[in-house]
């Protein structure tokens, strides 16, 4: 089941190891602030998130900065549900990803190795 535009397939540049080494360009506009952004908040570094915020706010426009804020928070959460609860990944998902699981070593994060060493 896809929300609506979710399933839409669009051929577009990024350079998707930016998310994992911050060296790179990624080519998505504001990019850098974007990841600021999202690392500050599942981080919990709140006095350089406070400050990120003032500044991606200048740059992109409050209702924008406060969006993206809103989007980082809203998927941190979702994926420590996910993770808590033992959500595998779906089949389609996992088909359909493996080109961009790969470029940014997301299969390196091992979840099942954190449940083997804290219990």
């Amino acid at each position: 089941m896809l929300l609506r535009a979710s399933g839409e397939q669009e051929a577009i540049d990024y350079d998707l190891t930016a998310v994992t080494d911050r060296s790179r360009d990624s080519g998505v506009p504001d990019g850098e602030l974007l990841t600021s952004l999202a690392e500050q908040t599942a981080g919990s570094a709140w006095q350089e998130l406070k400050a990120t915020l003032a500044t991606a706010s200048n740059v992109m426009g409050e209702q924008q900065a406060v969006d993206a804020l809103v989007v980082a928070s809203a998927f941190n959460g979702i994926t420590r549900v996910a993770d808590a609860t033992g959500i595998p990944l779906d089949e389609n998902t996992a088909d359909t990803t493996v080109e961009m699981r790969d470029a940014v070593g997301l299969d390196a994060y091992q979840y099942a190795a954190k449940s083997d060493r804290y219990g």
